[in-house]
């Protein structure tokens, strides 16, 4: 398994419950094909450089994990059916 890192925001006007539920999400499509969570940051609300979708806030999310590739494509394919997530990054990381 190769170590990564993925940022990802929500709309900002999400509720605490609403977030915990899409981090479980995410924490699935990791673990589901053999990934490892190594650490989950939330980083709170903070105000988009720019309009995302008339989004002027978003809540941000960091995670550090290790991953095989299948783990990578679940992870893209939940984001991307996701409608509350706005943007996303994945990343290889260095140890």
């Amino acid at each position: 398994m190769k170590p990564y890192e993925t940022l990802f925001f929500t709309e900002g006007n999400i509720d605490e419950e609403a977030l915990g539920t899409l981090i479980g999400k995410v924490e699935t499509a990791i673990t589901k094909n053999g990934g490892q969570i190594e650490k989950i940051d939330k980083w709170g609300k903070r105000v988009l450089a720019y309009p995302v979708e008339k989004h002027t806030e978003g809540n941000y999310v960091h995670v550090n994990f290790q991953a095989t590739p299948e783990s990578l494509k679940e992870l893209e394919r939940t984001y991307l059916i996701n409608q509350t997530i706005l943007r996303f990054m994945t990343t290889s990381r260095h140890k």
